[in-house]
């Protein structure tokens, strides 16, 4: 089996980055023979074609793009490193990376830090709110150490596991003086002439959505808004009749003020799980570890839905 040199992965990984040997050589610092004849090195060792060299620069190949899969995880693992010896020299302990969904970040996550900063103040944390999509790619690659959200109607790739944390419940969403706020109950087909926010096309709560639809049958609404800002959905609630569907827990400061109610949905179909996902045999850091018992906790003093749920 042919050993691989991590600094020519790295290097693959710049001229993917940059789209030419010469745009990644420029960035480096390094000449452009000198970067072409790495990739060569590279590729003769292993026997196969990582680049394709076109008019508009280098085309990775079916193994190139392979190869820089792996090279994003060294990449990030590499600049983990850097910040950590940073952050040492600075009477640091580490740092957590937690990749989160809206539904996260209302209380579960920022409970969970406040509980780990008091017993390990010297800790750098970071919490990154992106797509579904980009913080799987984000924890395949090491660049966020935890994922905390949602699962998808879509399975998860191999090399992520995830258990449950909390189970959650969809409810449709409004104003609280909107006609339909006191309905006990209300169905999709009587929200058909309803305007409506809708989250993200890139979340996994619009492809849960578009299942509940589908699942009654019912035809997905004719007008309404996307946004993938929670501020800016809640505000249009706020300030419309426009209804929207999504987790009670997600507008929970918004409803003990009175300015947004939950009715349920008369055919919820199913409820949602809020999981943490970590990279399949990924050796968690100290402070990682100390995040992940808290998390577990904080979660587990939640798994009982209040009475009104």
């Amino acid at each position: 089996m042919p050993t691989i040199d991590p600094k020519r992965l790295i290097e693959l990984l710049r001229i993917a980055e940059h789209g030419s040997y010469t745009r990644a050589a420029a960035a480096q610092g390094v000449s452009q023979p000198a970067l072409s004849n790495s990739i060569a090195v590279l590729e003769k060792a292993l026997g196969i074609r990582v680049l394709e060299r076109t008019r508009r620069g280098a085309t990775l190949t079916d193994f190139g793009r392979l190869l820089v899969n792996h090279a994003a995880a060294i990449d990030s693992v590499l600049a983990r490193a850097s910040e950590d010896v940073a952050l040492k020299k600075r009477g640091m302990d580490g740092s957590l990376v937690i990749g989160a969904s809206p539904i996260a970040c209302v209380d579960l996550v920022p409970d969970a830090i406040i509980r780990l900063k008091q017993t390990t103040p010297n800790v750098a944390v970071h919490i990154h709110e992106r797509p579904d999509d980009e913080l799987i790619d984000a924890l395949r690659t090491g660049e966020i150490d935890v994922m905390i959200g949602p699962t998808g109607l879509l399975t998860d790739p191999p090399d992520i596991e995830r258990e449950v944390l909390l189970r959650d419940t969809f409810t449709v969403t409004m104003r609280s003086k909107h006609p339909l706020a006191r309905r006990k109950s209300l169905a999709l087909s009587q929200l058909r002439n309803a305007h409506w926010v809708m989250p993200s096309t890139l979340s996994t709560m619009w492809r849960q959505i578009e299942a509940l639809f589908a699942a009654e049958n019912e035809p997905w609404p004719a007008s309404y808004v996307t946004t993938n800002s929670i501020t800016a959905l809640k505000s249009l609630i706020i300030a419309s009749d426009a209804v929207s569907i999504s987790s009670r827990r997600l507008v929970k400061l918004e409803r003990d003020a009175g300015h947004i109610a939950c009715v349920r949905l008369r055919h919820p179909h199913f409820a949602r799980e809020i999981c943490l996902r970590l990279r399949r045999g990924a050796t968690p850091t100290p402070v990682v570890k100390r995040f992940l018992t808290i998390v577990r906790s904080r979660a587990a003093s939640r798994a009982t839905p209040s009475p009104d749920l």
